[in-house]
């Protein structure tokens, strides 16, 4: 068989299997890590008291997001206040970065779509809940960014169950042929 394409996909990998340093990590100060470590510390506190909160019945439904902590607060953090965040049920942590208040989580969850009206990040999406849907959204504000030159990015967030759904593959396809600002975050 005769290869007639190759694809990559760059990466950087900190650790190894082992967890043993397999290249010299970023340069960065604890100064500049500290808000970052201090927002996952208090997704992981929310998150604890909103499960606490659905199971005892006090909250409609939550879905938990112990252990994404570092990709939703970190994707967060590297985001400008000007890029639009539209985010699966997962991303706690990103919200409360980009300033979504604890209680309109909280009140969004409760069955209250008031909780979609964020007082923060007025352009950032509200949560999707179907699976993949937000896909083609993203690529919607990417092609208003582009065609209103404005250096802007979307960046969508899903799970990896995501990309089994055609949603998904539609999106990703169409931002890359008419090139759109768009991000895809694969959890």
């Amino acid at each position: 068989m005769i290869p007639i394409a190759e694809f990559r996909v760059p990466y950087t990998r900190f650790l190894d299997a082992h967890g043993h340093l397999a290249s010299p990590p970023p340069d960065f100060q604890p100064h500049d890590l500290l808000p970052v470590y201090r927002a996952m510390a208090l997704t992981r506190a929310f998150d604890a008291k909103a499960v606490a909160l659905q199971r005892t019945g006090q909250l409609r439904t939550y879905p938990s997001s112990l252990g994404q902590e570092a990709v939703t607060v970190g994707l967060a953090s590297v985001m400008r206040a000007e890029d639009v965040l539209l985010p699966t049920y997962r991303e706690t942590g990103a919200m409360l970065w980009r300033g979504v208040r604890m209680q309109e989580l909280l009140l969004y969850w409760s069955g209250d779509e008031r909780g979609s009206d964020f007082a923060g990040p007025r352009e950032d999406f509200p949560i999707a809940v179907p699976i993949a849907s937000q896909c083609g959204h993203a690529v919607g504000v990417g092609f208003a960014f582009q065609y209103r030159r404005q250096p802007r990015v979307a960046v969508v967030t899903l799970g990896d169950g995501a990309t089994s759904k055609g949603d998904f593959y539609e999106a990703m396809n169409t931002a890359g042929a008419w090139r759109l600002p768009v991000v895809f975050v694969v959890t």
